[in-house]
């Protein structure tokens, strides 16, 4: 019998187990882990090899029993080892059919107790881990290659890479996973305390430049040999996480795409449009990022990219003050004589004022009805109301930080001098906080998110944000988001009055 993987939730359900479905067997499996501190490690090794072992053959259950005498021994000696014992059963479950795989992870017993770091801390790595065996030599005590804080280790790896003469199947391929070794690198490293929160954004950051580099060369090389020309006049802008190297773990592109005038402006247009289906196509390697095109001038409708005297014009006679605030966190991730010119221009346009007026009202019709909302939140099931870790787009949050960022940077006349620099220090001190905090949850979530984040991340955060424990943590992100909403509205009501 062919074994049929298991859809198991990313991280281990600490209070309910609907996520499983009416899989009983599988939450009988379930409420054994959350209990393994009473049913002991030879119970434990038992359980996992029941479980398996009628939809497996033979060789490979002797195969897997190996590796759960080994492992699991060593995640007994961790205190969330319900946890570790999950992420084995989501790990098991994965790679059970990929003999190849198996056959390399009993080699590697050496390397078993870096192996359990990754179990130990989230689904979201494990599940990255799980996809290719190569990702195994990261892990090894002996692995020489260690991040450098420098783009150029990312640029050499897909240097490396002898992209000729291959169909762009393979190219996609390829590109993927090195992009996802590279990824896994950066996750092992934090995870292993060889870099810290900050620094790990700026290599996720560093990666996805490296990434779009060697994308870019590897179309410029095709579309100059298509039109028997040499073109540069083209510029790519990078917004959000991605233009300040503020990056997460899964963060998308940001991008808008601007043209000079040398080529016929389809040119241009398929260049983009297969710069973006390199990036964002879906092949059996999975994607490399989401591609968002939305802030270019034309949004959601007409072409993928502007032309220089379009977006110059959008900028300084059409475009929101939001974009003009956004605008000012944006860099040119491309380097030709054109995008120098971009560049000068973004300076330009940056040094403009933008009016508080308009910022104001542009924010009161981005906000719903508080009274409204209120009622329709008491109508919502719990589990659609936004996680107390979440911080992008709630109220009081990250968006409402840029807010009252660029009123007090401007030193608005409606704000109280007397209160100002213990507010700044406020905000700064919640912005840091907000920041990590979406930099771990994007390590332990893709999309659907559960209610609580696995140990090993909120002890990661506790210990760099120098909190107490998970209570005071809770305390501080709650009652930040109610400051900063609070103090954003008074300065709302203030300036629409």
């Amino acid at each position: 019998m062919l074994y049929k993987k298991l859809n198991l939730p990313i991280n281990l359900p600490l209070t309910t187990y609907e996520e499983f479905g009416k899989n009983k067997f599988v939450i009988d499996v379930v409420n054994e882990i959350t209990k393994s501190s009473r049913i002991g490690v030879n119970s434990s090794i038992t359980l996992f090899k029941n479980f398996f072992e009628d939809n497996l053959s033979e060789i490979t259950n002797k195969k897997l029993v190996y590796i759960y005498q080994e492992l699991i021994p060593i995640i007994f000696q961790n205190k969330n080892k319900n946890e570790g014992l999950y992420q084995l059963l989501r790990f098991i479950n994965q790679i059970n059919s990929n003999i190849d795989y198996l056959d390399t992870l009993r080699n590697l017993s050496f390397a078993y107790k870096n192996l359990t770091k990754v179990l130990l801390f989230s689904g979201y790595v494990t599940s990255i881990l799980s996809r290719d065996q190569k990702l195994l030599e990261v892990i090894q005590p002996e692995y020489a290659t260690r991040l450098n804080g420098n783009i150029s280790y990312y640029k050499n790896s897909f240097e490396k890479i002898n992209f000729n003469n291959l169909d762009t199947e393979t190219i996609l391929d390829l590109l993927r996973k090195q992009n996802r070794l590279l990824k896994f690198q950066i996750l092992y490293s934090l995870i292993n305390n060889e870099i810290n929160i900050n620094r790990a954004s700026t290599e996720f950051s560093y990666l996805a430049q490296a990434t779009v580099d060697s994308i870019l060369q590897i179309i410029k090389h095709q579309t100059d040999n298509a039109h028997k020309t040499n073109y540069e006049d083209f510029c790519i802008i990078a917004y959000g996480r991605f233009g300040t190297f503020n990056m997460t773990a899964n963060s998308d592109l940001d991008l808008v795409f601007v043209y000079g005038d040398k080529l016929n402006k389809k040119i241009y247009i398929n260049f983009f449009r297969q710069l973006i289906n390199f990036i964002s196509t879906k092949t059996s390697e999975g994607i490399l990022y989401e591609v968002d095109t939305k802030l270019r001038p034309s949004r959601h409708r007409g072409p993928v990219a502007c032309t220089y005297e379009n977006f110059k014009t959008y900028h300084c006679t059409k475009s929101y003050s939001w974009e003009k605030i956004a605008l000012k966190k944006a860099r040119v991730i491309t380097n030709n004589k054109f995008s120098k010119k971009v560049s000068h221009l973004l300076d330009k346009l940056n040094s403009c004022p933008i009016s508080e007026k308009e910022v104001v009202q542009e924010i009161l019709k981005m906000r719903v009805n508080i009274n409204k909302n209120k009622k329709e939140s008491e109508k919502l099931d719990k589990k659609n109301l936004p996680k107390w870790f979440e911080t992008k787009y709630v109220a009081g949050g990250q968006r409402d930080i840029e807010f009252l960022k660029f009123f007090y940077e401007n030193k608005s006349s409606i704000i109280d001098q007397y209160e100002k620099d213990k507010k700044q220090l406020l905000f700064k001190r919640l912005e840091n906080v907000f920041f990590k905090l979406d930099q771990v949850v994007n390590i332990c979530f893709m999309e659907e998110k559960q209610d609580n984040l696995p140990s090993a991340a909120v002890n990661l955060l506790i210990n760099e944000l120098d909190e107490k424990d998970l209570g005071t943590l809770k305390a501080l992100v709650s009652q930040g988001k109610i400051d900063i909403y609070n103090t954003l509205d008074k300065i709302l009501e203030s300036e629409s009055t």
